[in-house]
């Protein structure tokens, strides 16, 4: 009888794939704004520039933590842009419009506003009219809250597109009322035209 040699005869343990240790992850780097912190008026465009504010930076250069902006007459206007998690009061009466954009988390109360109120690119935005604001545009927007003063009330319009989560508050006696702005509609063809109305989730 043949014998078999010793290797041969063994059962080999099964090869073990060692994996590679597990890398420790990168820590996830902040992003940070792009630019310094501005407040300036700019006298060719009449034009306020608020840009790349946050709540540190508000704390240095605002009042108690707002961003305070003097408008001394009636053509100038206010850009916000790119600002997180601040307040913005703009005093001195009327103006002509106030633009926010891309924005996240920031509070705007104002007098009177001539033109309109813009909102675009926002998150989580509240504008406040403690006089008159004829229109509010509201485009690509989540979260949008208005306060409108009384007289506000009676004439305000809002123009949105592609928003959600929107809702305007009113004057109701001593207390006040929130009512969301429709953003669901319903469209239907009627001899030959379209017809669209509000969902009847907001009736």
């Amino acid at each position: 009888m043949q014998t078999w040699r010793k290797e041969y005869n063994e059962t080999k343990p099964p090869v073990v794939v060692k994996s590679p240790p597990p890398q420790p992850k990168k820590e996830e780097k902040k992003k940070m704004k792009k630019g310094l912190p501005i407040l300036e008026y700019q006298e060719r465009g009449t034009k306020w520039v608020i840009e790349n504010h946050d709540k540190e930076s508000a704390k240095s250069d605002g009042d108690n933590g707002i961003l305070i902006v003097e408008v001394t007459d009636p053509k100038q206007q206010v850009y916000i842009f790119n600002c997180e998690d601040v307040t913005i009061k703009i005093n001195g009466g009327k103006l002509k419009s106030v633009v926010v954009d891309s924005c996240s988390k920031v509070n705007v109360i104002f007098d009177t506003i001539i033109s309109g109120c813009e909102v675009v690119n926002g998150k989580r935005i509240a504008v406040q009219a403690d006089g008159v604001c004829p229109v509010f545009t509201i485009d690509k927007t989540i979260g949008a809250t208005i306060w409108l003063s009384e007289e506000s009330a009676k004439i305000s319009g809002f123009t949105t597109s592609m928003s959600s989560e929107m809702n305007v508050n009113i004057p109701e006696g001593d207390d006040r009322k929130e009512m969301p702005i429709p953003e669901q509609f319903v469209h239907k063809l009627q001899g030959g035209s379209l017809t669209s109305e509000v969902s009847d989730l907001y009736h």
